[in-house]
């Protein structure tokens, strides 16, 4: 009681001291403050003068930006160039496109597109303004009567609960502020507002504060904050959905639906209310309204608490689109030499690039396939074990396979699809396709033939023994098979990867030519050269290292005829405007016909498509792959050639189509860890090839492989033999070969001679 009867002495006589000096207190005291907030203001005015032809003219840009949606009519994806206003106000993402115009992957800082005002429904508009701004359309850019509400409404409720900014004022804050919360941002906006006013009608302000606002997620504007929420363009949202993004305006991390779907729900609802005090809405609606909205976007509620929902479920969610990860971790590496990281995020370039997205999803899935098999096969062996450290050694084995896919355009160098890994994460973003090199083992046996054919050591029908031999340092090669089965043509000894006649063909031929199709396919200089390739007779079993992207160049030099290619995957770089800023395509093909001239023919022409009718082998009974082409039904015109290094360490496929060559690798990223015993490339490589072509040619199937070289002529031969088939089909085994002109089997089959006349 004393207290209180103090405090009350003290009350009376502060009222006492004020009225005895009311001149004070009522009148010199207001109007030194007034004084002071009119000398501030001036000055904040001063700063406003000194920045207006800067912000009016990012604000006149940011206005031409928007009228060219009106232009596009359908919504527009934009470039930085075209618009700078500020890092904190517009960053526009860069696209990525395959070469049919998909989207295959965006970099960014902030999600964002912009759309006319006419894509807006009407319902959006209402809620903005019935929440935010009630007095929009009588006003000049300063609420007066919503600020003095907002007053009124913080009292009563001891605490800030609504802001008294206007439309006019949020959009000023967002293009010209550095949004903190003071009296200065508030006077400075307050003059943006009202010069908006004068040079802007609502319409135009409207659209473009709904196309700039940030809804959380790095989610900017209401299309994107509509593909984020519901999977649909704007245009699209019916009520309930336009008030759910209405909502979130205030504070995207309390209510947006993807940070607490909840409270989300209930401003949501509170909206709705306010949209029919506002005459937009009969009251009587607002609950069936609602309810259907949770029931068709499957809210989950337990203990009256919203805890789940399909709302945010989309691919438009994820922080961005990235179908193709590897390949376009790559050439944002490049893009970064070029342009900048900076310009990548938020220059809005358009990069179309030579990837065709169907390929691209195909050889995804087939790698991820075969490595996840192999990955499970370590991890069956590992808990069979009785000794936990050898446990422990398979399962870490099972973790570390990984995988590469790419395919080229064997005649122009486009990449056409590229997987470079299992999975792109923040833990594995190490690109296998260009990244590693591993032992091609039996891949590189057809470099090795094709340069025997073009020094005329051999033929297609040439008889070799396989047999044990040992050459210089006491080097044995020996089959996969561990075994020898005594003569063979050389055809056949391609088609069954003997081991141990590639040896012999490249002691007969020597190392010259094949280094030569090597140096010049893959544009190593002499010293690097040396460094890379040894010359042993090993090199014929792949024992020295290539990345999958080489062996893929290497090989399309067989089906092109002999020229060089250069791998390349981004065709050109647009701003907006649809101006070419890089045009890398012609670049490359400027360079390939500069090297081309300077090289000349890397490999007869002959010599090659002689060596692919070899590799048209695979199709038969003596293949080591197949039993994959009756699984999967491959019925047009393919080659190929497996390759598995020692011990099992590496699975290669090579796979060639007249218009597509295809290199596969699947191993262990630590290194030489062998995939298992019997793990060959048939087994773990090819399937991947299999199932990649089979799918990709499925509706349209690949041309024959070109044959229209004038010094090379067919023959149907027996595969036992090498010699002419005979007359009344008594050879068993036989196929269509190609032969240089003059080097044909000149006489019928002597093995089967019954029938022969």
């Amino acid at each position: 009681m004393q207290f209180i009867k103090s405090v009350k002495e003290i009350f009376l006589t502060l009222i006492k001291f004020i009225f005895g000096h009311k001149k004070v207190f009522f009148i010199y005291l207001p109007l030194v403050i007034f004084l002071l907030i009119v000398l501030y203001s001036g000055y904040i005015y001063t700063e406003w003068l000194g920045d207006k032809d800067k912000a009016l003219d990012k604000l006149a840009k940011y206005k031409i930006l928007i009228d060219k949606t009106e232009e596009n009519k359908t919504g527009y994806k934009y470039a930085r160039n075209e618009v700078e206003v500020g890092a904190k106000v517009v960053k526009i993402p860069t696209r990525i496109y395959d070469r049919n115009g998909e989207i295959i992957g965006e970099f960014f800082d902030e999600k964002r597109e912009i759309v006319p005002f006419y894509f807006i429904p009407k319902h959006l508009v209402n809620g903005v303004i019935a929440s935010e701004d009630r007095d929009f359309y009588n006003h000049k850019g300063i609420s007066y009567w919503g600020i003095f509400r907002a007053v009124i409404k913080n009292v009563v409720n001891l605490q800030v609960v609504q802001g008294g900014s206007s439309l006019t004022q949020q959009l000023a804050k967002v293009l010209f502020t550095d949004m903190e919360r003071s009296l200065k941002r508030k006077i400075y906006e307050a003059y943006c507002a009202l010069e908006i006013e004068k040079l802007y009608d609502k319409e135009d302000i409207l659209s473009m504060y709904l196309n700039l606002i940030y809804f959380g997620n790095g989610s900017y504007g209401v299309e994107s904050v509509s593909k984020m929420f519901f999977g649909k363009s704007v245009r699209e949202l019916n009520l309930p959905e336009s008030l759910m993004v209405v909502a979130t305006i205030s504070n995207p991390g309390v209510y947006s639906p993807l940070t607490n779907l909840n409270r989300s729900l209930n401003k949501t609802k509170r909206i709705l209310i306010s949209y029919s005090d506002a005459g937009f809405l009969k009251h009587d609606q607002i609950d069936k309204i609602f309810d259907d909205f949770k029931k068709e976007w499957g809210v989950v509620d337990e203990n009256n608490t919203a805890v789940s929902s399909k709302i945010g479920s989309f691919t438009y969610s994820s922080y961005r689109i990235n179908r193709s990860p590897f390949f376009n971790e790559m050439i944002r590496r490049e893009l970064a030499e070029r342009f900048g990281d900076e310009t990548i995020k938020k220059g809005g370039l358009s990069i179309h690039t030579t990837i065709d997205l169907r390929k691209q999803d195909v050889a995804l899935r087939a790698l991820k396939k075969s490595v996840l098999a192999q990955r499970e096969y370590h991890e069956k062996i590992a808990k069979a074990r009785k000794n936990p450290a050898d446990s422990q050694k398979d399962m870490e084995k099972a973790r570390n396979i990984e995988g590469a896919l790419v395919s080229l355009d064997p005649f122009t160098g486009e990449i056409l699809s590229y997987v470079g890994g299992y999975e792109f994460t923040s833990e594995n973003q190490n690109d296998n396709v260009y990244q590693i090199r591993r032992q091609p083992g039996s891949s590189i046996k057809p470099v090795v033939y094709a340069s025997a054919i073009e020094d005329k050591k051999i033929t297609p029908s040439t008889v070799f023994t396989d047999k044990k031999i040992t050459y210089a340092n006491n080097y044995t090669p020996q089959n996969y098979s561990n075994t020898f089965i005594g003569d063979i043509i050389i055809r056949q000894a391609l088609v069954k990867s003997l081991n141990t006649i590639t040896v012999q063909v490249l002691d007969k031929t020597g190392y010259s030519t094949p280094f030569k199709i090597i140096q010049k396919a893959l544009l190593i200089p002499s010293s690097e050269m040396d460094k890379r390739f040894g010359k042993t007779l090993s090199f014929a079993l792949g024992a020295y290292e290539l990345s999958p992207l080489e062996n893929a160049a290497l090989h399309a030099v067989l089906i092109n005829g002999g020229e060089l290619v250069i791998p390349y995957g981004i065709k050109n770089v647009k701003d907006y405007n649809g101006n070419i800023v890089w045009d890398n395509e012609r670049e490359v093909k400027e360079l390939l016909d500069s090297k081309r001239d300077s090289i000349g023919k890397i490999i007869d022409p002959g010599a090659a498509r002689i060596t692919i009718s070899m590799l048209e082998g695979i199709k038969e009974p003596d293949s080591t792959a197949y039993w994959l082409v009756k699984k999967y039904g491959i019925n047009f015109p393919c080659a190929g050639k497996t390759g598995t290094s020692s011990n099992y360490v590496d699975a290669w496929f090579v796979g060639y189509n007249q218009d597509m060559i295809t290199a596969i690798w699947i191993g262990n990223k630590t290194g030489a860890v062998s995939l298992g015993s019997g793990r060959s490339a048939s087994a773990v490589a090819a399937p991947v090839w299999a199932e990649y072509v089979s799918e990709v040619y499925r509706d349209n199937k690949p041309p024959d492989f070109n044959s229209d070289f004038a010094n090379i002529t067919s023959e149907k031969i027996c595969l036992d033999s090498g010699e002419v088939a005979g007359r009344n089909n008594e050879c068993p085994k036989t196929a269509v070969q190609y032969f240089y002109s003059g080097s044909e089997p000149g006489k019928f089959c002597s093995l089967h001679v019954h029938n022969n006349q």
